[in-house]
């Protein structure tokens, strides 16, 4: 999906200005020779031959100095940042855009204004900057609002690509036909193939409204085929290989894909290739047709590899590797995912950087690497904190541009009351001059002036109070958001100290097991005994990241149920078995009652947490040779789920601190064992989501009794996601 995306916002742009670039002012003689260069570079980008294209600017650039004029400065940086877009370096085209924009000021032309600004825009949204893509957007749209051409309506049609980004569909598609309306009007097939071509992916992609897609790819289809444009056709059947693709009709999907590439065969769009290739060898992966996909990655590959195409090197290696671990090749799959790795490195993308961390985490993973597993985990947890951080100074950026952008308006509000409360003055002193001419009449009339300025000086007077009223309550609200970033941070932090400090132990018993094992020739019975310590050790590390991440999750706000038909004597049963190691060390006795005959609706994710949990509390805070009972009935309305122990019972501060949730809160079990503090706040909170109860109560004559009641019509009374 990124690459389609990121294609069809550089197809949409280029379509609708490049004609009309830099139509207002003639180059000198001496700048010719320089601009050739950089249309020779233009031209170039557009057959999809980059290292061409670069060559191209790199020597217009030797030509360029401190006393080159603004059209040739326009024009390079313009493709320059284009260049750098198509390779999806995304920070060298921002800056290349802004150097752009600087220079079509200076050459005071609209339209080279307008291009820089929406060039801008699409390298932002492509950055997930989509307010401030916008804010370009409409600064160029204000340029055009004398002027509603076709540039006008293809800004417009820029700007419902940023309303989809945005998730704003329903704005995004009235964008689209408005410029639609237009294209029909004035009987342009071109334009109008690209915005039926667009609102063809908004329903696939989107919508998911399979049927409306396909009708918008077919007046795609026909209007291309009418005008003979290859290069727009041969796109239209790639975007109606994908729909046959999301709707599992392979064959299908197959022809339109060879069909596209056939006509970028005849048209010479080689960059184009490189995709074709690429979402050939991802439709007869699906089929099962492996050796098929490597040939036709590696034809990707290839081409990437002629023209420089770094996503696609990704995407080709990538396709690769996935294919021959599919066929069980697992050594030489593992050569392409490192090779992706490598190449994930000059991307700009945290996206990517993540997709093939999780490949190796989960590589390594079932290798039974654990080093290098845990390797890759760290990794993914590193990239999610710089997407998270990512984010956040995007989320910040916007907002500073919004109350930068109400302190320039209030200003000038300000600003024209000034100017009008100075023309009134003007008016008066007028007035006053012609009065010492005239009759007591005017001078009456005067006096009315005088009347009325003054009122409109103090509805002037009240209007600036708003405006600053307005001001200071948008700066409040910037405060609230900046101390909600410091609450991410220090949860961040949390998480972190809790995984450095709770993982550490057990992992460190794990590896001393595993040591001693490979080091000692040990019985039958040892063995057994290590083996079942092990399990144990291995168990409380799971139970632990998984309370984390859990718990993670919830302070981010993940409040989402998947409510089904569970059967609670298999998991609780599991459950007490996963155990067996611990209570098995304490001599511990756990029995299991069901006394229910109506069938539990919950998620089972989150009932397995809860119980798990609560079992596993009841054990820590047991004596040795203690009793266990755990007890699943009904009442009328709920299902009730109740654990007792004899242990040494839950202190107060604990129940208290778990309802205003200041702090997490763990105390020592009666054998050492160590907590987290987070599994009753994941308890609490879930049970929370299925609008139910935890109470806590003292089993006579020691213990505790923590009994959960689940409402039984939870499947109904639940939006459930």
């Amino acid at each position: 999906m990124f690459k389609k995306n990121f294609i069809l916002l550089v197809f949409t742009f280029f379509t609708f200005c490049s004609p009309l670039l830099f139509s207002q002012t003639e180059p000198t003689k001496e700048e010719k020779s320089t601009i050739e260069l950089i249309d020779s570079s233009s031209f170039a980008l557009d057959a999809g031959d980059f290292e061409k294209s670069a060559a191209f600017l790199n020597s217009a650039k030797q030509k360029i100095d401190s006393n080159s004029s603004p059209l040739v400065l326009h024009k390079y940086y313009q493709n320059f940042a284009a260049l750098a877009f198509s390779r999806f370096h995304l920070a060298q085209a921002q800056e290349a855009y802004l150097k752009s924009i600087q220079a079509a000021l200076k050459l005071k032309d609209t339209i080279s204004i307008v291009a820089a600004y929406s060039g801008l825009a699409n390298s932002l949204i492509v950055d997930s900057k989509y307010t401030l893509a916008l804010r370009y957007q409409q600064e160029a749209l204000k340029l055009l609002e004398n002027n509603k051409t076709k540039v006008y309506y293809g800004l417009i049609a820029n700007m419902a690509m940023t309303y989809r980004y945005m998730q704003n569909y329903d704005r995004a598609l009235e964008s689209f036909m408005e410029v639609k309306a237009f294209f029909q009007e004035n009987e342009d097939f071109k334009s109008q193939a690209i915005i039926e071509n667009n609102i063809g992916e908004l329903y696939r992609e989107n919508f998911k409204e399979f049927k409306q897609a396909h009708a918008h790819y077919k007046r795609a289809i026909f209007l291309n085929k009418t005008i003979n444009e290859k290069h727009q056709l041969s796109q239209n059947y790639h975007n109606l290989s994908l729909l046959f693709q999301n709707e599992k009709q392979l064959d299908s999907a197959v022809f339109y894909i060879e069909k596209s590439m056939q006509l970028k065969n005849e048209i010479g769009d080689t960059g184009g290739l490189a995709i074709s290739n690429n979402t050939l060898g991802i439709i007869q992966m699906a089929a099962g047709a492996y050796d098929e996909s490597i040939i036709s990655f590696k034809k990707s590959l290839e081409i990437s590899e002629k023209f420089g195409i770094t996503p696609g090197l990704y995407y080709a290696n990538m396709g690769i590797g996935n294919a021959l671990l599919a066929k069980g090749k697992d050594a030489e799959a593992l050569i392409y995912f490192k090779k992706v790795e490598v190449i994930s490195k000059d991307l700009e993308s945290f996206e990517m950087k993540k997709e093939i961390s999780k490949i190796l985490f989960e590589y390594y993973k079932n290798k039974k690497d654990f080093e290098r597993a845990l390797h890759y985990g760290d990794k993914l947890q590193v990239i999610d904190d710089s997407i998270s951080s990512f984010q956040n100074k995007v989320n910040l950026e916007e907002l500073r541009i919004l109350y930068e952008t109400n302190l320039s308006e209030t200003e000038n509000k300000i600003l024209k009351e000034k100017e009008t409360a100075q023309q009134e003055e003007i008016f008066i002193q007028n007035i006053f001059l012609i009065i010492l001419f005239i009759a007591l009449v005017i001078f009456i009339v005067l006096v009315i002036v005088l009347f009325k300025s003054n009122q409109q000086r103090k509805i002037a007077y009240k209007e600036v109070k708003k405006a600053t009223l307005e001001l200071e309550k948008q700066y409040q609200i910037t405060k609230e958001k900046e101390l909600e970033l410091f609450k991410t941070v220090a949860l961040k932090d949390k998480i972190f100290s809790v995984l450095g400090h709770d993982l550490r132990t057990p992992l460190a018993n794990i590896s001393s097991l595993i040591d001693s094992m490979s080091q000692i020739e040990l019985s039958p019975e040892e063995m057994e005994f290590m083996l079942k310590h092990l399990k144990g050790e291995t168990n409380a590390s799971l139970k632990t990241l998984e309370n984390i991440l859990q718990w993670a999750r919830l302070q981010m706000n993940d409040k989402s149920i998947l409510v089904s038909e569970l059967d609670e004597d298999g998991i609780i049963i599991e459950i007490i078995k996963n155990f067996e190691s611990n209570t098995d060390a304490k001599n511990i006795q756990v029995k299991y009652i069901n006394k229910s005959n109506a069938i539990l609706w919950a998620d089972e994710n989150q009932f397995r947490s809860i119980a798990n949990n609560l079992i596993g509390n009841a054990i820590k805070y047991s004596p040795l040779r203690g009793e266990i009972v755990v007890t699943f009935d009904e009442e009328r309305e709920n299902f009730v789920l109740s654990i007792s122990d004899q242990g040494i019972g839950i202190l107060p501060s604990v129940i208290e601190n778990l309802e205003t949730q200041e702090e997490l809160m763990s105390s020592y079990g009666t054998e050492g064992e160590k907590g987290t503090g987070i599994g009753l706040r994941i308890v609490k909170d879930f049970v929370h989501l299925h609008q139910g109860k935890i109470i806590f109560a003292k089993n006579e004559p020691t213990g505790t009794v923590v009994t959960v009641y689940l409402p039984k019509l939870v499947k109904s009374r639940i939006n459930v996601d």
